[in-house]
């Protein structure tokens, strides 16, 4: 498995298969099992700030009588939300102890808050990055474009500042000037960038007249987007792009490798046909390469990126009208 060894964040990956933050991740032996069917990294299920914050409420809910006084509020306020770190640190140090390939932690904020306080302890107990997953939903109708991307670099370069591990962040697509923003987070020191996320979006029960969870798992036709994208940047950043949404094979794991991802996240694909996806992806990968007469991943990587294409503009348009004219 040499051949399909890469770098990511500083790390080295046995292959650019990386299981990102979800169900699959929640715990030792599910790590475990990404790690035995062949993952190159695993991202551990985020800790949610909103979680720890709601989980701390609903404690000092059921303690009336202690939180009465004020001193008494603030500290178990304090301690649970503490007990919900330590269990999530906990985890994530017993999983660089039993697992071989590395383990990135990963933070779901929503503020530049109180998870700052904690961000060092990641390298404490033996994380090899942090993975930074923060969205701000654009649905204020008095606040700017401007305004919501500040308070995304100022959140960032807070976790820059605080973190001494190597840094991602996942991000969504929805930026005015994507490029743009992508370039300020490169400049701020940020490792690498993981494209794009893939957000909850509520749904409607009619008979209960409810909202519920919608399913959020990917289709092996969403990965164009960041296909595109990571086209576009990867050869005009310092830091690593990671591909993610849509990747359900290993013809998609390839394209992104030619569009200069650096690795992959999978997620939908596992979740939908087995942790048996992972080898597969990665056996289709050393077969192109035997086709190809590819040794390295050097041989390949970022061949097809918009700063090395003949016609760039190839990426840029997104060929709207040879798109339109294909015969079906």
């Amino acid at each position: 498995m040499e051949r399909l060894a890469t770098t990511y964040l500083g790390m080295e990956l046995k292959n650019p298969v990386i299981v990102g933050s979800s169900p699959l991740t929640s715990s030792l032996d599910k790590l475990k099992k990404c790690e035995d069917a062949g993952a190159g990294a695993v991202v551990v299920k985020s800790i949610f700030e909103e979680q720890i914050d709601n989980d701390a409420a609903k404690m000092i809910s059921r303690s009336e009588g202690f939180v009465a006084h004020t001193d008494g509020r603030d500290f178990l306020e304090e301690v649970s939300r503490d007990y919900y770190i330590d269990s999530y640190l906990s985890m994530v140090e017993k999983a660089t102890d039993a697992l071989d390939i590395p383990v990135i932690a990963s933070i779901n904020c929503r503020t530049k808050g109180s998870w700052l306080d904690y961000v060092d302890r990641f390298a404490e107990v033996g994380a090899d990055a942090l993975e930074l997953n923060y969205y701000i939903l654009p649905s204020d109708f008095y606040r700017s474009a401007a305004d919501i991307e500040e308070e995304y670099f100022g959140v960032v370069q807070a976790a820059r500042e605080k973190c001494p591990l190597p840094l991602s962040v996942k991000m969504g697509s929805h930026f005015t000037a994507l490029a743009n923003v992508v370039k300020r987070f490169d400049t701020m020191g940020v490792d690498g960038l993981v494209l794009f996320n893939k957000f909850y979006q509520p749904d409607i029960d009619i008979e209960k007249l409810k909202t519920r969870a919608s399913v959020v798992l990917s289709n092996p036709s969403d990965y164009t987007q960041a296909l595109q994208w990571t086209a576009l940047l990867s050869a005009y950043l310092n830091c690593d792009i990671c591909a993610s949404t849509g990747i359900h094979s290993g013809d998609t794991l390839i394209k992104m490798l030619l569009s200069g991802a650096k690795a992959i996240q999978v997620c939908s694909a596992v979740m939908k046909g087995g942790h048996k996806v992972i080898g597969e992806m990665n056996a289709a990968l050393l077969q192109w390469m035997d086709r190809h007469d590819a040794k390295t991943f050097v041989d390949f990587r970022g061949k097809m990126a918009h700063k090395r294409m003949d016609d760039p503009s190839q990426w840029e348009r997104a060929q709207y009208m040879k798109s339109l004219n294909v015969e079906f």
